[in-house]
């Protein structure tokens, strides 16, 4: 058996209202291209919200100082026999540890993959220049990128 319900107290103070993660934003694609060298991507296509994130039109993207983001990427390739291709992120020229991804044909003719990963990046004291670079060990030709950029805190 149960008793009575007893009146319901006073409602609590509201919360502090969490961030718009989706503030600032960038999503880029470009033209296909072959390099056998490591080379930025050059992405066009860009749209954007906000301010933290800025094109440079060389296929970078600035990041506002002491933020962090999330960045997706995805890129086709169409491998030569015997080789591999890999793509990765780099933060004012330096390879952004764990956004890389590599693949190896080992087969006798040239192999289509999708390469994608993704990875938090952080910017320190000062801006940030953000680019997708791709690398062949021969000459490969990649495209269909995909590139997003979200700031998150």
């Amino acid at each position: 058996m149960t008793g009575l319900t007893g009146m319901t107290g006073a409602t609590g103070v509201t919360g502090p209202t969490a961030p718009n993660v989706t503030a600032n934003y960038q999503y880029s694609s470009g033209a296909a291209f072959t390099t056998s060298t490591p080379a930025v991507f050059p992405l066009i296509g860009v749209t954007g919200d906000g301010t933290a994130i800025t094109q440079n039109g060389n296929g970078t993207l600035t990041l506002a100082p002491n933020q962090a983001y999330m960045v997706d990427f995805s890129v086709d390739a169409s491998i030569p026999p015997a080789s591999t291709a890999g793509a990765f992120v780099s933060l004012n020229g330096t390879n952004v540890v764990g956004s890389g991804v590599t693949t190896f044909n080992s087969t006798a003719a040239s192999q289509p993959t999708f390469l994608s990963s993704n990875a938090i990046v952080r910017t320190g004291g000062t801006a940030g220049t953000l680019a997708l670079n791709v690398q062949g060990s021969q000459a490969t030709q990649f495209g269909a990128p995909a590139f997003s950029v979200i700031k998150i805190a």
